[in-house]
């Protein structure tokens, strides 16, 4: 057995190649050491697990409660699972096909009003619904028999997408400003859950920086538009195509003894060490050899026989043949020989190409999801599936034991192809697929998670009992169209969480878009009306055939400056022979309700009024004004918000909970300040240990606005208030103001000094002062400070006297990194470590890191001594 296992142990694995899903590779990787000696989870790994959910090792050496082995041939993710237990792999299929069937029709009709949603959206908004064949159809896509047909299709087609206008404020209001997210320690008096919540907001930025948060709330937006329902899935994801690579070091186990053998004498009980035994008798043995040859040497001279026999002869020596004791001269043997304690060390024996990983999110809209559709909260979803369409090739690499399988292209049933037909269609924007469609290559992967409640759904105990200990925590199972791939013990809620858009009953509820489809349709119909009363609006003209020849006109070929023959009756004008009557007018009624849809009835449906987007308010004049109604407008849209804030940070929550399981050693980081300035910064998963919980900022109750924040600066800037203008000028704030003000090559004294000492301090947390011992002598005290009697010891804030500046002393402490007395400016830099030592970082490195703090305050006292110099 491997005791130091690597990833190239692991070549093979489903996924490596090309990660479907992304765990399997994560269980991979996943580094020893982490798991205790009875197969659970350590306890140091356990701290952020939602209360009622356990973590049990899915891996190839675990072995579950029910006496399943992984000799059996399950594989790290069971993907051998169908060779050796078929049933259990059709109990599984047929499992997740009975829970899909529950509510087929509920999910029919959500399919059918995210597709329209999605169609709307993408401007196709003349599909019409056919009950015969559960499809939307475009009119005139095929030809009708019955002209009767033609004319209930539309004459026009012409689209106003204010559907799509409104969604796009709605998403813009909604990802202008990344959701604030706190973490707390459960206990505040435990040290290690305050390390662990901070710890938490450094993984947090991380994992928003690598999964590009202003995107991740863009999709959010469009399927709260859209769909009204969409899910969050978190798991960690190692891709090298996707994060690169990196050099690791390949490991082998090398037992290295703690002691040194010994030989234990059986008659006298005298101990003596095996070396200095064989080098005796090897050197006995080579004085005995050298005798007997030189001994022998005048026969050998004639005969090689004789020489051979003789060096034979000296190798036989009694002296070679045992060992004996140098206390009795008993003979020692094998038996006597006891060795001591071995330890097992990994030694390096080469490097090779990893893939990096990081923490995912991926955010699947309502078509996509499928939930039970009469379940109101998430724990009570027996079953969640995710479904999206994979190309054939992606899947035979992900899982090369069934590529054959997934080759044959399995049929799906009747709902599953309508579930795929509606993801491909409005994929390439048409209400339908159409037979020439090269999609036969693109598979439908079905990943389900199920509770381990919902296997009493299986009639079959022997059948349960076993599923029950293959997968105690629930299941993950996932299948390419109707192909058995791969399935593992996890919970759907270590990674997924569910928003919905709006309050309401079962799963199937309305987005914030779908007040408006009913109001565009209205819409569409007295524009195309418009279009019609005016083309057919047009009024004929009559003429006199006394004044106009028609004949001749027939023959005259219409052309610009032509000249057709007209006589006037006698005493009349030529205009008198001509008549047209009035052109058609639309109803002045019908344009004044076009545009209470598009104006006050949209908006009030969807809560996105002028004041958000920017439109013109007539009855508002003053700025004052305006800024009452966009809080008031906000304020419809926070109910939304709310919503949306509560399932951000629970889903921050769940990537941190990844980032704790996944991540093999300790992480550095650039993570952009909000002065703009990269900070390097290192995560230790050691501090990960602690309970945290996390809440979104109570007093945030809507995302604020550049603007905004920039106009409440102007103001406070013309507020001559002394405590205000200290606030304004205070070093920890001005680069927060440089940003909102749009200043970024403003520079500002002191700024590059502050920073520098923030990335010192980051180092300085890393490591432990030096201490250095002094001599204890009134000579060497008063050498050490000839002039230092004006600088006071209270300088530091400590009660303590400083170690440098005390006679009392005898060590003296210095910082790991040093200050440069020619070069840094002291007094910024002083007062930035004094900052940091008084705000809520500094009193948690205080407990949690007391060698590290202090190495801060022993550079911050450097930084005082300076100062004190360069006054002398």
């Amino acid at each position: 057995m491997d005791l130091y296992r690597t990833a190239e142990s692991w070549t093979g694995v489903p996924g490596a190649i090309a990660p479907a899903d992304g765990n399997a590779v994560a269980q991979a990787f996943r580094p020893e050491g982490v798991f205790s000696p009875d197969g659970n989870v350590s306890a140091d790994r356990r701290s952020l697990t939602p209360e009622g959910v356990s973590y049990n090792r899915n891996g190839a050496d675990s072995q579950d409660a029910g006496g399943t082995n992984p000799s059996l041939g399950f594989g790290p993710n069971n993907e051998r699972l169908e060779d050796v237990k078929p049933e259990l792999v059709h109990a599984l299929r047929e499992l997740v096909r009975q829970y899909r069937q529950e509510g087929i029709v509920a999910r029919r009709h959500e399919i059918r009003r995210i597709r329209q949603a999605r169609l709307f959206w993408q401007g196709l908004q003349y599909a019409w619904w056919n009950p015969n064949d559960m499809n939307w159809h475009l009119p005139f896509e095929q030809r009708f028999s019955d002209d009767r047909e033609l004319e209930e299709m539309p004459r026009y087609q012409f689209v106003t997408n204010f559907y799509q206008g409104f969604g796009l404020s709605f998403i813009a209001v909604l990802s202008q400003d990344v959701p604030s997210v706190r973490f707390y320690p459960q206990s505040s008096q435990s040290l290690e859950d305050i390390a662990a919540a901070r710890a938490a907001s450094d993984v947090a930025q991380l994992v928003e920086q690598n999964n590009h948060v202003e995107q991740l709330l863009t999709s959010i937006g469009y399927f709260l538009w859209t769909d009204g329902k969409l899910g969050a899935y978190v798991r960690y994801v190692a891709d090298g195509q996707r994060f690169g690579f990196h050099e690791e070091n390949v490991l082998e186990a090398l037992e290295i003894p703690l002691g040194e053998d010994v030989y234990i004498c059986p008659q006298c009980g005298k101990e003596t060490g095996k070396s200095k035994l064989e080098i005796g008798n090897s050197e006995d043995a080579v004085d005995s050899g050298a005798l007997g040859a030189v001994r022998r040497s005048p026969v050998g001279d004639g005969d090689d026989n004789l020489y051979e026999e003789a060096s034979s002869t000296s190798h036989e020596s009694p002296v070679t043949s045992h060992i004996s004791c140098a206390g009795c001269g008993a003979e020692l043997t094998a038996d006597n020989l006891h060795k001591a304690e071995r330890v097992t060390v990994p030694r390096v024996v080469g490097t090779r190409r990893a893939p990096n990983g990081q923490e995912v999110i991926s955010i699947a809209g309502g078509l996509e999801l499928n939930t039970p559709v009469w379940a109101n909260e998430m724990h009570e979803y027996p079953y969640l599936q995710w479904q999206a369409e994979v190309h054939r090739a992606k899947l035979k690499a992900a899982y090369p034991h069934a590529a054959n399988k997934i080759e044959s292209a399995p049929s799906q049933g009747a709902e599953d192809v309508y579930a795929r037909v509606s993801r491909l269609s409005v994929e390439q924007g048409l209400p339908s697929i159409h037979p020439g469609d090269a999609l036969m290559n693109l598979i439908t992967f079905d990943r389900t998670w199920l509770r381990p409640w919902a296997f009493y759904a299986i009639e079959d105990e022997a059948v349960r009992s076993e599923l029950l200990a293959l997968f105690p925590d629930g299941c993950y199972v996932g299948f390419a169209g109707d192909v058995y791939c791969e399935s593992r013990s996890e919970s759907m809620d270590d990674h997924w969480r569910v928003l919905h858009a709006l309050p309401g009953d079962g799963q199937n509820r309305p987005s914030v878009g779908d007040s408006l489809v009913q109001v565009q349709e209205r819409y569409n119909v007295l524009s195309n009306m418009q279009a019609e009363t005016y083309e057919y609006g047009i009024p004929p003209i009559y003429a006199d055939p006394q004044v106009l020849d028609f004949d001749a006109l027939a023959n005259q070929v219409a052309e610009p400056a032509a000249h057709f023959p007209a006589r006037a009756r006698p005493g009349q004008p030529l205009a008198a022979g001509f008549f047209q009557p009035a052109p058609a007018q639309v109803p002045p009624d019908m344009i004044r309700h076009q545009q209470d849809l598009i104006g006050p009835v949209a908006q009030f449906l969807t809560g996105l009024f002028p004041a958000i987007f920017g439109g013109n308010m007539e009855d508002v004049k003053t700025a004052s004004g305006y800024a009452l109604a966009r809080d008031q407008a906000m304020g419809r849209l926070g109910l939304v918000w709310r919503r949306t804030k509560q399932f951000y940070a629970d889903v921050l929550l769940l990537a941190v909970d990844s980032f704790r399981k996944n991540r093999p050693e300790d992480v550095e980081i650039p993570l952009l300040g909000p002065d703009g300035v990269l900070d390097a910064r290192s995560i230790r998963t050691a501090d990960l240990k602690g309970n945290i919980c996390v809440h979104p900022e109570a007093d945030e109750t809507f995302p604020r606005l550049k603007s905004q924040q920039r106009g409440v600066l102007q103001q406070l800037f013309g507020i001559n208030d002394p405590v205000l203008q200290r606030a304004l000028t205070e070093p920890a704030n001005l680069g927060y103001i440089k940003n909102v003000l749009g200043l970024a090559e403003m520079v500002i004294p002191g700024e590059d000094s502050r920073n520098k000492q923030l990335r010192e301090i980051q180092q300085l947390l890393a490591s432990a002062p030096i201490v250095v011992n002094l001599p204890v002598s009134p000579h060497s005290s008063a050498s050490l400070q000839p002039s230092t009697t004006d600088e006071p010891s209270s300088a530091s804030g400590s009660e303590h006297q400083s170690p440098v500046t005390s006679h009392q002393s005898p060590e003296l402490v210095l910082p790991s990194v040093p200050v440069d007395q020619l070069l840094d400016d002291h007094a910024v830099e002083f007062e930035e470590c004094k900052r940091w030592a008084n705000s809520e970082a500094g009193q948690s490195a205080r407990m949690t890191n007391p060698a590290g703090f202090a190495n801060v305050r022993a550079h911050a006292e450097a930084h005082l001594r300076a100062m004190a110099t360069a006054r002398q």
